[in-house]
């Protein structure tokens, strides 16, 4: 299993006969990264309506075996279809090569945890400890932190070790912008951490290199959209 990186948050993963592509914006039908989607299977995936994580374009995806599984936010923007499934935190979208579940988020729509191909992973969409110390009250910034904690805690009881997880490491946030992937990071055991959600900003989520592997996990060492990191490598 591979996990391509596209942009921002975007990322196409490959396993066998299934592709997934999760919030990716910017991409056509035309696009190249769509023409090399392997898998007779393919799963459109989009967090929320946000329009760094859904794209309108995704829609016009065509494949004979194509689902589109999207949160609940976005219904309005999509007009219904068989191929469309929406949820909601709590919902499970179920079939015979992938199990996704949505857990919640500290901002807008959802997270996604994924079973397929025998791994286990997870996508956070805008689940992160979204602080913003530096321009909040102290108050504001214990209640933000206690929200991500919780939904956090959720997770980590009923998923306690993923083999791979997609989570922001956001620069925005200034000097404490790891605080929620560390914490992601010393609640869920995680075979593989691949930051997301840095914009252009490269160099901020390279820098977390140290800190992952301290706790145990391979680091997705992005520097280039499509750089491509294995799940399964030990």
């Amino acid at each position: 299993m591979n996990i391509k990186y596209i942009h921002h948050s975007g990322f196409i993963i490959e396993d066998n006969d299934c592709s997934l592509i999760i919030d990716c914006c910017g991409l056509s039908k035309d696009s190249p990264e769509l023409r090399e989607c392997t898998g007779t299977y393919l799963y459109v995936l989009a967090s929320h309506v946000h329009s760094d994580h859904f794209d309108q374009q995704i829609m016009s995806f065509s494949r004979p075996q194509i689902k589109w599984i999207l949160s609940s936010d976005i219904q309005e923007k999509v007009p219904p279809h068989s191929d469309i499934h929406f949820l909601a935190k709590g919902d499970v979208y179920r079939d015979a090569r992938i199990t996704i579940k949505a857990y919640g988020s500290t901002d807008v729509g959802i997270s996604f945890y994924m079973e397929t191909g025998g791994k286990k992973l997870f996508h956070a969409g805008d689940l992160n400890n979204w602080h913003w110390n530096e321009e909040e009250t102290p108050e504001d910034a214990a209640k933000n932190e206690k929200a991500f904690l919780d939904e956090l805690a959720l997770i980590a009881k009923e998923v306690p070790e993923l083999d791979a997880a997609m989570f922001p490491v956001d620069p925005r946030l200034g000097k404490d912008y790891t605080r929620g992937a560390e914490q992601f990071l010393d609640s869920i055991k995680t075979g593989l951490f691949v930051p997301m959600h840095f914009g252009d900003d490269i160099d901020a989520a390279r820098a977390f290199k140290g800190a992952a592997e301290q706790r145990g996990c391979r680091f997705a060492d992005i520097r280039a959209a499509g750089d491509i990191f294995a799940v399964d490598l030990q």
